[in-house]
């Protein structure tokens, strides 16, 4: 019988740009076992199934195709709002640190830190387009790994942070990522107003409507920024004929 060596792989780490991977040969003639530690230089991504995908950069002087890991299965949000994925290789677990971005009404972004390239862009449906302020989170449905066009299940994804206003009354949503590491989701919007309440219909950065709006009362809107709300009424009465107004971004 001919003996084979055994090769055993555990990814350890993933960087913004690369990903840590640690073998583990066993020579079968002797047993003695080679530990080698390899860091490969690539690009981060989300493929169809909302599934982590790597892409290593493939190297100079050799014709062999790049290698690409694919993480299939479940990834989750940790409590600093990261990604997590578990290797399912007892505690292995990968970490990775960025922010989180909404661009359109369908598509959530997490950008890794310090990375021009890597980005995680996750095909998604809102649990409700409608938010308010005291709840202070966005809920998005999405399918993770299922091989399914459709989206409808899956599981809870869950973006927690505060509401604040900047400059011209620019929304924006507040999260904290765990050691002093606050990011901000900013938002044009247009406001209509009520009675007793002010509805704003969000906008990106580009100033395309994103479907969510967000509905607060004139009282939690004076305890939550009473500058604001004095603003916001002041162009209530110089706008009164209009059905609403605009928010510069």
């Amino acid at each position: 019988m001919k003996l084979t060596d055994n090769l055993r792989k555990r990814f350890i780490a993933a960087e913004s740009d690369s990903l840590v991977i640690e073998t583990i040969q066993t020579i079968s003639k002797t047993k003695r076992q080679k530990l080698r530690v390899v860091k490969l230089k690539g690009v981060w991504r989300a493929n169809e199934y909302n599934e982590l995908v790597f892409e290593a950069k493939a190297r100079m002087g050799t014709a062999k195709k790049p290698d690409k890991y694919t993480f299939t299965g479940a990834w989750k949000i940790n409590k600093n709002q990261q990604i997590q994925y578990n290797c399912g290789e007892g505690p292995d677990v990968l970490t990775f640190k960025g922010h989180w971005n909404i661009s359109s009404a369908n598509k959530l972004v997490y950008i890794l830190e310090g990375s021009s390239t890597s980005r995680f862009e996750f095909k998604v449906q809102l649990e409700s387009p409608s938010l308010y302020p005291k709840e202070g989170e966005i809920r998005y449905r999405i399918g993770i790994g299922t091989r399914k066009s459709r989206l409808t299940q899956g599981q809870l994804v869950i973006l927690y942070g505060q509401w604040k206003f900047g400059r011209n009354l620019s929304l924006s949503f507040q999260m904290d990522y765990g050691q002093g590491r606050i990011k901000e989701i900013e938002f044009g919007a247009s406001a209509t107003f009520g009675p007793d309440k002010i509805t704003f219909a969000l906008n990106n950065e580009f100033g395309k409507p994103l479907s969510i709006t967000l509905t607060m009362t004139h009282k939690f809107l004076e305890h939550l920024d009473a500058k604001a709300f004095i603003r916001l009424k002041s162009r209530q009465n110089e706008q009164s004929v209009e059905a609403g107004i605009t928010i510069p971004f």
